[in-house]
């Protein structure tokens, strides 16, 4: 009597299921072998080859104990109006501490017991100013410390009006002045002490809501210094 087809599959099925208990059985046996025996061999191989030089000699790489560590800086404003800036940080305590300004070395101080120094007055010059340090003890020197950047601007910053001018006339179909111009693009806009957008090109527009009769506009720009130019404008609103 021929077998159903249903037999027949379930006769599949068990050599499916002796297929899969197999592989899954030799896998384990390879991982087995792969963790006692394969990655043992393995490493003391690489080890073998990295130790051996044609030289013949170890190789030993080591950082010196005597070594003196860059000092540590406190942060520092991104931008300043004043011509000197106090800095301060942490470097090896009892030590010289040399401050460079732009790589030129420009002051010196002494850490205390803790290593903490203060420098209250560092010169700077106008435009960009990288800030570095060193620590020397004992004839020895250490490498620079991480850098600041400061940029020293004591100019007023560029503020153009390009609208409204002065003693434009608004009628009752315009019940706003568009306020517009450029700067640049790091700067602060305010028009009558609300703030305004400036995008990436230094360009702002506002709309700024006119009241009956004269409305006077103070529109004022502010650098990342604090330092800041300011307009003022005349317009006349007739309901």
């Amino acid at each position: 009597m021929r077998p159903t087809s249903s037999h027949r599959i379930k006769i599949e099925e068990r050599k499916l299921y002796k297929k899969a208990a197999l592989f899954i059985a030799a896998m384990i046996g390879f991982g087995i072998f792969m963790i006692f025996i394969g990655v043992p061999v393995f490493a003391q191989a690489i080890l073998f080859i990295s130790g051996f030089r044609k030289d013949k000699t170890p190789v030993n790489v080591s950082v010196s104990e005597n070594a003196l560590f860059p000092p540590s800086l406190d942060p520092l404003s991104e931008a300043t109006n004043t011509a000197t800036i106090a800095l301060s940080g942490y470097g090896e305590k009892d030590a010289s501490v040399v401050v460079f300004v732009n790589d030129k070395e420009t002051k010196k101080a002494q850490t205390d017991s803790i290593g903490k120094f203060f420098i209250l007055n560092l010169p700077i010059k106008e435009g960009s100013n990288i800030i570095t340090a060193k620590s020397i003890k004992d004839d020895k020197e250490s490498s620079p410390s991480s850098s600041f950047t400061v940029s020293y601007l004591n100019k007023p910053p560029k503020l153009d009006i390009d609208s409204p001018h002065d003693g434009d006339k608004f009628s009752s179909e315009k019940k706003q002045a568009i306020v517009s111009g450029i700067t640049d693009p790091d700067n602060r806009i305010t028009v009558n002490d609300r703030m305004v957008v400036v995008n990436t090109q230094g360009q702002f527009r506002f709309a700024y809501p006119l009241s009956e009769g004269d409305n006077e506009l103070t529109i004022k720009a502010y650098d990342p210094a604090g330092n800041s130019s300011e307009k003022k404008i005349k317009v006349i609103y007739y309901p």
